[in-house]
Parts: C-alpha cells; sequence; structure tokens
C-alpha cells in the first residue's frame, strides 16, 4: 500500500444548512432525540431564509426609528441576540407539523424583545393556509371541499339549515351583478364531506366578523384613517381605502377552518405545542404592534405573558416572504 496523502474537501454548507444542524443540536440539548425526515429539514432550510429576512426588516426599522427616537434602542436584530433555544423548539414543532414557511399565508415568523433575557424571541404566527393545512391533515374526517365567500348587498344568499326537508346543511348562492355587488353585508364558509349529511355552514354577518377585528387594526389592511408622518413627526391624518374585502375573506376562513372536529388520536407533542403556543405574548400587544408598525419597530414585552387561546382574532398579520437562498448568498451568519 503506498503512503499517499489522501486530501480531503471540507464540505462548505450553506447557512440554511447550518442552522438546520444547530436546531437539532439545540433541540436535542433541550427536550430529547429527535429524529426528522428530509421533507422536514428542507422546511428547516425555510425558516432560516424567513427568520432571517424578518430580522434584515426589523433591523431597517430600528435603525430608521433611531434617527428620530429620543431614546435608541441599541440591540440590533441579529442572530447573536436572538434566543436560539427558543427558536429550535419552535421550529423543530412547527416543522414536523408540515407547516411552511416558503408557501404564502402559511407561517409568519415575529421578532420581539424580551426584556427579562435582552435577547430576541421568535413567535410564529399562522396564516389562514397554515391553519387550514392544520385541520385538513388532522380532521376526523376530512372535508373534501372547503368554500368561503363573502356576501354582498345586490346578491342573493339563502341559508337553508339541517332538518327533515333537507338531508344536510345547505346554501343558494347567486352572484346578479358581478360588476355592482354593493356593500358587503356578510360572510359565509361551508364545509363539505363525502357523506353530505356532515356538511357544515358557517354563517357570519359584518358585526360578527367586525368583533373579530383587532381593537388598533391598521387602516393600510381594514381602511380608515392613519396618522400622516413628515420628518418623523406627525403632521395630520390621511385616509386610506384598505383591503376590507381580504380581511373580511380571512376572517371567514379562519373562522371555518376552525369548525373542523380533530382527531385527538393524531395529536401528538408538536400539534400541542403548535396549538398552545400560537403566540406567547399579549394578543392586543401583538396585534397593536404589527397593525400599527408593520413588523418594523421594537415589540417590548414582559416574558411569561399569556394570550387568548382564540387564535381567530389575529386575522390581518400582512408579511409576505418569497424568497431563496441561492448559492448559501444570505448574509453571513454564526451559529
Amino acid at each position: 500500500m503506498s503512503n499517499e496523502l489522501v486530501k480531503t474537501e471540507e464540505v462548505k454548507l450553506t447557512n440554511s444548512e447550518r442552522f438546520t444542524n444547530k436546531v437539532i443540536t439545540v433541540f436535542k440539548g433541550n427536550v430529547g432525540n429527535i429524529e426528522l425526515s428530509s421533507y422536514q429539514k428542507e422546511l428547516i432550510k425555510g425558516y432560516f431564509i424567513g427568520i432571517d429576512r424578518a430580522l434584515t426588516k426589523a433591523e431597517e426599522g430600528r435603525m430608521n426609528k433611531n434617527k428620530y427616537a429620543t431614546v435608541k434602542e441599541d440591540l440590533a436584530y441579529g442572530w447573536e441576540n436572538v434566543n436560539l433555544n427558543g427558536v429550535a423548539i419552535a421550529v423543530v414543532h412547527h416543522a414536523k407539523l408540515g407547516l411552511d414557511m416558503m408557501q404564502d399565508n402559511h407561517l409568519f415568523p415575529i421578532p420581539y424583545k424580551n426584556k427579562k433575557t435582552n435577547k430576541y424571541d421568535i413567535t410564529f404566527i399562522k396564516g389562514y393556509r397554515g391553519l387550514e393545512y392544520i385541520a385538513m391533515e388532522h380532521a376526523v374526517v376530512k372535508p373534501s371541499n372547503i368554500i368561503t365567500e363573502l356576501v354582498y348587498e345586490n346578491d342573493e344568499f339563502e341559508v337553508m339549515k339541517k332538518s327533515r326537508d333537507h338531508k344536510c346543511d345547505t346554501y343558494k348562492f347567486t352572484i346578479k351583478n358581478p360588476f355592482n355587488r354593493g356593500q358587503i353585508i356578510g360572510a359565509f364558509g361551508y364545509i363539505e364531506y363525502e357523506n353530505s349529511s356532515r356538511n357544515e355552514l358557517i354563517v357570519m354577518t359584518v358585526a360578527d366578523i367586525e368583533k373579530r377585528k383587532p381593537e388598533y387594526a391598521a387602516a393600510e389592511f381594514w381602511g380608515g384613517e392613519k396618522d400622516k408622518w413628515t420628518d418623523g413627526k406627525k403632521s395630520g391624518k390621511e385616509a386610506v381605502e384598505g383591503w376590507k374585502a381580504e380581511m373580511y375573506l380571512k376572517t371567514i376562513k379562519r373562522a371555518t377552518y376552525g369548525k373542523i372536529s380533530i382527531d385527538p388520536k393524531k395529536v401528538n407533542t408538536s400539534y400541542a405545542y403548535v396549538v398552545s403556543n400560537d403566540v406567547d405574548y399579549s394578543e392586543a400587544q401583538v396585534i397593536n404592534e404589527i397593525d400599527n408598525n408593520a413588523n418594523k419597530h421594537l415589540i417590548d414585552i414582559e416574558e411569561n405573558s399569556t394570550i387568548s387561546e382564540d387564535n381567530e382574532q389575529i386575522n390581518n398579520v400582512e408579511i409576505e416572504v418569497k424568497t431563496e437562498e441561492v448559492n448559501g448568498a444570505l448574509p453571513k451568519r454564526e451559529f
């Protein structure tokens, strides 16, 4: 055997691959051994991209806010200031449920400052597509179809509830004039099953929808007036049309998905974690800050704050993550 020098090339990992390895290591150290599929590992790579973009955007907001703030915020939104233990646990549980941060309206990362640790925690807010995915995957009986619609004053909508005359919930819905439907007067969701006797109709009036509107809902989303700023100072009010129809539709979607019965036998540790930890700080505070600051400014909270389990009310988080890691070309992060 010749004494040839065997050269080995170091395998260079992308940032997302290093993040995935770190997450698995931290999770094992805090919770215990974990086996992840190749698909779940790919989801975690996507979580790195989504969180990294959220941190970058929040850091831009911090720097911009500091230009005008009397009291500066010195803690940068960077991975070195993130509570990686908490992130690792949340990331693994969400990935095991199959939630994909790279898909529209599945999952959104929100960084916020924990005053006691002086670190940034990351919470995950599920979009309506994420809620639909979880409900469908864990349903006692998987629906064959789900319909959600807004009803306008010039439409014809008739409800027929399950009775001796109707073997299941059903309805009649006609859009008489698609180009002049008038004002929104309500919304409905319809869950269909192969066994039609299970079909369920959910109807909400505008008043029902408005009850789920955050107290500090952003005019950019819900319409109305918002503060006008000039050189960092309030300079009056301005009217904003917003996206009311979209907000109403998201509300009925969430209410409808929430009606799908979950099979207790399919509820595992990850499901229990995600449901009980939708967010881990005050709902009113989250909505207020996200709505008014569009995730650009600091959210200060006290550790161990609580939140209502009614996740229908978090229905207007507008964060879009559409990005790819190309040849590891994201900013250098140390894990």
